[in-house]
């Protein structure tokens, strides 16, 4: 079978496509589509938090149909399906268990496949460690990405009001498109709120745009750090949270694995906004598996509007 296979951490242009043995395992799917996201780009070039022994196969979110499952387990020959697991990039996928959900009815693959990490992240920031209430006012930078789309679309989904920052005119389009009330556009986004507001949801890192964040805040309010994209892992002083009352909280979807059947409620959580009309993911450009490359260079060049996806 085909798979982008990481050679060395010299990045996106280090990726391969190659021919590697079918994956063995219990729960097998052949995929229909796969998401591409920014710890991708981060694993081409050895940065991201885990490490895989060189060579590995690229991507950890797909969808798409189940070709070989247990017996006596929760999935079945045929089943449309959706994922977190390694290897994603590739024609075939060795599937982790706990960290698979049915595919909702309604979505496509594609559609599919930008699902989990996504919303899964922004479920987990908002819902969980945010204690986002109806009613409060969510700014959320990188609006018009993955992350940002689905941040918006959960923040409403939950009653929020959505302010969604955003680089480009462009970019300010999608983040409407995917709900949010209102858009700030170029790096002074202080200065274009209305107000102060309740939480913050910041995947770009970044330290001036950090202190922005503490400045838009209102007492008792939260900067909900979900990655760096920027590259730039912000650094501040404690003080400003004591002086202002307000709080920064680490938010991953790794939250879910820490207790009982975690991840399985999570996705139940999401297919039951999917159903109600809520949420629905934002797809982007989509390529064929063979322009790998393309799909990781956009991402990387942050000109990525909703969820970049590739399918074998």
């Amino acid at each position: 079978m085909r798979a982008a296979r990481v050679i060395s951490e010299d990045g996106p242009e280090a990726v391969r496509l190659e021919d590697v043995p079918e994956p063995e395992g219990e729960l097998v799917i052949a995929v229909r589509a796969a998401g591409v996201s920014f710890p991708d780009v981060l694993m081409t070039r050895g940065l991201y938090q885990v490490r895989q022994e060189l060579p590995f196969t690229l991507g950890w979110e797909a969808a798409g149909d189940v070709v070989r499952a247990p017996e006596d387990g929760p999935f079945h020959e045929g089943q449309r399906v959706m994922t977190l697991s390694y290897g994603a990039h590739a024609e075939l996928l060795a599937a982790v268990p706990e960290w698979t959900f049915p595919l909702p009815d309604g979505l496509s693959y594609e559609e599919g496949a930008a699902l989990p990490l996504n919303y899964l992240t922004a479920l987990a920031t908002l819902e969980r460690r945010g204690g986002l209430r109806a009613g409060e006012t969510v700014l959320v930078h990188g609006a018009a990405g993955g992350v940002g789309t689905a941040s918006i679309q959960v923040a409403k989904a939950l009653g929020a009001r959505v302010i969604a920052a955003v680089s480009t005119d462009e970019k300010a389009a999608v983040a409407r498109e995917a709900g949010a009330d209102e858009v700030t556009v170029g790096e002074d986004f202080r200065a274009q709120l209305p107000g102060p507001v309740d939480a913050i949801v910041d995947p770009v890192g970044n330290t001036e745009r950090f202190k922005e964040n503490l400045r838009a805040l209102r007492p008792e309010g939260r900067v909900l750090v979900v990655g760096f994209t920027s590259g730039e892992i912000p650094e501040i002083r404690v003080n400003r949270l004591l002086l202002r009352n307000v709080d920064v909280r680490g938010c991953s979807l790794m939250v879910y694995a820490g207790e009982p059947d975690g991840p399985r409620k999570a996705g139940a959580r999401l297919a039951e906004l999917v159903d109600t009309g809520a949420i629905r993911p934002v797809v982007g450009s989509t390529y064929p598996l063979e322009r790998i490359h393309d799909a990781l260079r956009e991402i990387d060049g942050r000109r990525a509007k909703g969820k970049i996806i590739v399918s074998p």
